[in-house]
């Protein structure tokens, strides 16, 4: 299996194909790069004078990359995702919606609520023992569809306390229009850890309309925004470690750089199994589409407790690479 890389991209260049590989020019520097675009997992531009062929666009989707602009302060405003090309054409999406509002899609949401609090049981054992066990009492207690509203108990201790052993300016989460660098910091790893999941679901032939537990018409990433919850608390801890004892004013390339270099690098627990990100996601998408098809079986996601006797062991999977272009 080839090593699937990160490119990221944060000044003037051009972008053009050269016998099936990226050619990245940067005409003021007089440098030029050259990748396998088969290679190549997720392209994020964030600058505005980057030129890019349509050709490049063409390669990139053929080989199921994910592009994605960003804006201001390097902030995701786009993504563009290839079409799948599954064998199996419709057969996924047609059972994604003959559960649509059922207790099928209750028991499945339910599960990922459950991985999300234990998720975050692992990132505030970083800051406070005694609110790490109450999150694990908590996941445990999830009903099915989380009727009861277990993810809003949980979120409304941890933020809290997320934000107050980091000493920051605010003691909320704020996922739109944030100016501190905490929460501009979070919902910068959150935008590429949704893109990556959304790259892994489409190429699995799933519609990203139908979501489990997200049923926003007017939003075209339902399902991504359900499997990244169990995957959240990687972004969570990458950003308590960079913020923790620091005084950092304001988010910027090289904050950038730490959360796309340290996510890609994350591992997640399975089954009692630690796997590479791009792996773990593979491994929960893959439980999800077998689910579908056989709703008996439950999925496989990060940090739910194994059963005694499992070992943990890290599998052979080749660590993904990141390649930041900076002046």
């Amino acid at each position: 299996m080839s090593i699937q890389h990160l490119i990221s991209i944060d000044r003037e260049a051009k972008i053009s194909i050269d016998t099936g590989r990226l050619k990245i020019t940067f005409t003021q520097a007089g440098e030029t790069h050259l990748i396998a675009a088969c290679d190549i997992a997720v392209l994020i531009l964030s600058h505005p004078c980057i030129t890019m062929s349509l050709a490049v666009y063409q390669e990139l989707s053929k080989n199921g990359a994910v592009i994605v602009s960003a804006g201001e302060k390097y902030m995701p405003c786009a993504i563009s995702l290839p079409v799948a090309a599954n064998i199996d054409g419709a057969k996924r999406p047609f059972l994604q919606s003959k559960y649509l509002s059922t207790e099928t899609f209750e028991k499945w949401w339910s599960q990922l609520i459950e991985s999300k609090i234990y998720g975050q049981s692992c990132s505030a054992a970083f800051f406070d023992d005694d609110l790490s066990s109450r999150l694990k009492i908590i996941a445990g207690h999830v009903e099915l569809g989380d009727k009861s509203g277990r993810e809003a108990q949980a979120a409304h201790i941890y933020w809290p306390a997320f934000f107050k052993s980091l000493n920051a300016n605010v003691d909320f989460r704020d996922k739109q229009g944030a100016t501190d660098p905490v929460n501009v910091s979070l919902n910068y790893g959150y935008a590429v850890l949704r893109a990556i999941i959304a790259r892994g679901l489409v190429g699995a032939g799933l519609c990203l309309n139908f979501g489990v537990g997200h049923h926003r018409k007017d939003n075209p990433f339902n399902l991504a925004d359900d499997f990244i919850e169990p995957f959240r608390f990687l972004v969570d801890k990458i950003v308590w470690n960079i913020f923790y004892q620091k005084n950092i004013s304001a988010f910027d390339r090289d904050i950038k750089k730490k959360i796309l270099s340290s996510l890609l690098s994350s591992t997640v627990s399975i089954a009692g199994k630690e796997y590479r990100l791009f792996h773990g996601i593979d491994w929960a998408i893959n439980s999800y589409c077998i689910s579908l098809e056989d709703p008996r079986r439950k999925l496989l996601l990060p940090n739910i407790p194994s059963r005694p006797g499992k070992s943990s062991t890290v599998t052979s999977w080749q660590t993904r690479q990141f390649i930041d272009e900076t002046q």
